[in-house]
Formats: C-alpha cells, structure tokens, sequence
C-alpha cells in the first residue's frame, strides 16, 4: 500500500494506482493500515479535479472507502459540476458512506429534478444508475420505505392460484367464490374472494392477473411499453393505501443464460420505471411488488404480479426451517389428497419429522388423538418445537433414530418424508427401506396406515412386493421430473394378506 501512495503522491499513473488502492481498501484492515500511513486525504481530493474522468471517478471511491468527512463538500461539488454521466453514480456512492445530512435537501432536490428529466437513449443507462443512487439516499433520510397496507379485500378480484402441476382440480374445488379455470400454473379465478382464497392451503402463491397482452414480444422496450399500457399501475394502485413510488422487483421465469437473464431484466427494469414515470421503482431490497414474465414455448411472456403486501397467516408458525424442510403447500396439498384415508382423532406419528411442517399440516387436515415426532437432529426438533408452539399444537417431539424408537401404544397412521439419498450409495439406500418397511410393521396395528413421501419409486415398489401384508391404496405422481410420489399403504391382516395373493 506505501508503494501505491507513494506512486500517487508522485503522480505516476494516477489511474491504475487508484484502481489498485480501491481494491486494497475493501481488504480486512486495509483501511486501518492506510490511516496509520497517512490521514490527509487532501492528495486523494485533489484527484476529484483531474481532467481525466475516470481518474475522478475512482477518487470518489476511494474516498468513500476511507470514510473521509473532511471531503464531503469537495465529493459534492465535483458532483454537481460533473459533466460525464458514468461518473456521477460514482460521488453518490462516496457520500453514502458519510454523514451527508447537511446536503439532504440538495439531495432530494436533485432526485426530483431528475426524476422529471427525460433522457436521451444513450443516457438512460447513466441516469438509471444515478437514480438508484439518489434513491438510496432519499431512502436513508426518511428512515427506511414506508409499507404500503394491502387494502384489496374490498370486492371481487382476478388472480391465480398456482398449483403443482396435475394438482389443479385439488385447489380449484376449494374455491369457493368466482368463475374457475385450470391452466397450466394453477386456478384462474375471476372475480374471486382474496379473503376466502387465503384461507385454502394447497395453494403455493396468489398472482394477479393484468388486462393487456398475454404474449409479450421478448424486447424489454415492447414488455414494458405493454405493461404501461396496461392496468399495471391502477392495479397496484387500487390495491393499497399510500401513495407511489411502489418498489418492485422482476422475476423472470426463461430458459436463458445467466448473463443473458440479468442482462435482459436490468434493461426491462430501466424501461419500466421510465415508462411508469417511476411510479414503480426497481429495487432489490425494499421491494413490495413482484413482477413476473413467464416465457412459453413461442418465446412470449405471459405477465402477472405478486404482491408481498398481503398479510399472509396460512403458515405463519413456519417461523424455522431448514434446507431440506418441505414447502408447507405441499405439505398441505399431500394432506389433501390423504383425506379420504385419514382417521379422526388418530394416532399420528412423523417418523422424520424435520422441523414439523408434514405433521403440522396433517394436523391442520383433521384433528388427532396424539401427535409423535421423531428426528436424529437437535436443531430440527428444537425449531420444530418452536413451530408447534406458534401453531398452538401439542406435538411430543424425540430426539430420535426411527429404527430405534419404540412406544408401547400403537399408531394409527405413520407419515414419512424420508431423506433423500444424498452421498449415500444404491446399497445403502435400499437397505434404508428395507429397515423402514420391516419397523412400520411394529408400530402400526392391522389396518393401520403410511402415509409415504419418496422419490425412491423402485424400491418402495420393491418392499411393497415383498411384504404382502403392506396393501398399497392410492398413489400420487408429484413431481414426474425427480421421480417423487406420495404413497398411501395399508397393514393388512394375515387374512387380508393371503387372500389379496389368491
């Protein structure tokens, strides 16, 4: 770093100096070891007036870097007088990290000036990033985004209901209000009741749907240029209480490259708050509204939006989860699809409960007698245990192997999401089942019933072969991609078992 000053001091290329002295900086203790060389900043600062843009611009960082207050007012005005686009983001930034609240009014001042301003094609890149800049000023003087309150309960609205696919019919016939329509992501609803719709729980998300094209070209200036025409901002408008700017973020839903992906949604991003004179503004952080673009198999987008503005209290006790926990829809829709074979104030035991969303779920779907959970993982029962407090459950959580639990009662039904196969081998997998399926036997009574949720299909099939007192009763094809089914089985009686072979 003395090597780097010193060169600076020198004037010996400025440019990449400053380059490399930035990078320095953003090392642990960098910036102690600098201020222990030199606190005069003053060398730094005089670079602000260099007549080489690019040089100013990496002064600007660097003096952001180094926390230096005693250079705010030069940061400003090389700011206001800055003649190059690309490097006004960059004071910006440097002031950011300093107390500028002496400046909050030419600050706020500028972003409505520049909020008004038209730009040129070739400057919108520059004055998008010059916004956002500002913005997250703006943003810091008023002490953080103001939510707005979803006030859209009042009458009936169009939305979707997205659904696993096949699983359509499973969430529409809960429906209880409005005209139904299966599509591939889910339940068309027009006119429907949001109020009645959040109380269904097999559902994954509420999107809503918007009055323009459903086939958007895939140009970002043309999707945006569409989604200005639409009833985009009424929508979002209608649906809170507050006035704009509202924060958004876009989820593009395409078969692309990353690069490309990223490419694509920062344009489309710039184009939408332009053409919205910026009443919705993208943000990555404060975001209330999702836009979503799903691409079909033309190459089109079919828009929608999401909003994380309504109160959401369907799994509200999920409060820990883990990598591996299930989607509490999903959760929910397999309780769905077991109803017809579940018993009223059973026995219920979770054979690897995770942190409870399975069992919980079962228990949402019809109340039960007792409630036993089993995992090998401290963590996982202990945030499971938070969960059934918050869901006012009585659950006896175990910290234990299911292979070596015991209990001298039996149990009704037995549910299973076993893990998956990770690092374990082929053998070792099926010998995983062949356990599972020889101690289910000792804790159910005849007519007893698992409730299995595997995407090992051949060796469920395989047990199911060689245990001809387990009866399969029902099974669901979940998810065709990675091979997952839900199971419904039966102990038979000995009886049972023989006759079924006759």
């Amino acid at each position: 770093m003395q090597k780097v000053y010193e060169a600076l001091k020198q004037g010996s290329d400025v440019r990449n100096h400053l380059i490399q002295l930035k990078q320095m900086l953003k090392e642990e203790g960098a910036l102690e070891e600098y201020l222990a060389m030199t606190e005069d900043d003053e060398l730094i600062a005089s670079f602000l007036q260099d007549e080489d843009p690019k040089i100013r611009k990496n002064a600007a960082l660097v003096l952001g870097l180094l926390q230096s207050q005693e250079s705010i007012d030069q940061i400003w005005k090389a700011y206001v007088s800055e003649t190059q686009l690309f490097v006004k983001g960059a004071y910006l930034s440097a002031i950011q990290k300093l107390d500028c609240r002496a400046y909050k009014a030419q600050i706020k001042q500028h972003y409505q000036k520049l909020l008004a301003y038209e730009p040129a094609e070739e400057e919108k890149k520059h004055i998008q990033d010059e916004l956002k800049e500002l913005r997250r000023l703006v943003i810091q003087f008023d002490g953080g985004i103001s939510r707005h309150p979803f006030i859209g309960f009042d009458k009936p609205r169009d939305f979707i209901l997205t659904t696993l696919k096949n699983y359509q019919d499973t969430t529409g016939v809960q429906v209880e209000s409005g005209a139904t329509r299966m599509i591939p992501m889910g339940v068309q609803v027009v006119g429907g009741d949001i109020k009645e719709a959040l109380k269904i729980r097999t559902f994954r998300e509420l999107l809503f749907t918007l009055r323009c094209e459903k086939n958007l070209p895939p140009q970002p200036s043309m999707i945006a240029k569409e989604l200005a025409k639409s009833n985009l901002t009424r929508l979002i408008a209608s649906l809170h209480e507050g006035e704009a700017p509202f924060y958004f973020r876009l989820e593009i839903r395409a078969d692309l490259p990353l690069e490309k992906k990223s490419a694509f949604a920062k344009k489309l991003a710039a184009e939408i708050e332009q053409r919205t004179k910026h009443f919705l503004v993208n943000s990555t952080e404060h975001y209330e509204v999702e836009l979503r673009l799903v691409q079909n198999r033309n190459g089109g987008f079919y828009p929608c939006v999401k909003l994380f503005t309504i109160p959401m209290k369907r799994f509200s006790y999920r409060k820990y989860t883990t990598s591996g926990s299930m989607h509490p829809s999903l959760a929910a829709l397999l309780a769905e699809l077991a109803s017809n074979w579940l018993k009223e104030h059973a026995r219920v035991l979770d054979a690897f409960c995770g942190t409870g969303t399975l069992l919980m779920e079962r228990i949402y779907a019809l109340p039960v007698r007792t409630a036993y959970a089993l995992d090998i993982f401290n963590e996982a029962i202990q945030g499971a245990r938070e969960n059934a407090g918050i869901a006012h459950m009585n659950i006896n959580f175990v910290q234990r192997s299911f292979f070596d639990f015991s209990h001298e009662m039996k149990f009704d039904e037995i549910w299973a999401d076993p893990p998956v196969r990770g690092k374990k081998t082929k053998e070792e997998q099926d010998q995983f089942y062949c356990g599972f399926f020889e101690k289910v036997q000792e804790l159910l009574p005849e007519h007893g019933r698992i409730f299995l949720f595997s995407n090992e299909n051949g060796m469920v099939k395989k047990y199911l072969r060689l245990h001809q007192n387990l009866h399969l009763k029902q099974e669901f094809c979940i998810r065709e991609k990675d091979g997952a089914y839900f199971y419904v089985i039966e102990l038979r009686t000995a009886k049972e078992a023989v006759q079924g072979n006759e």
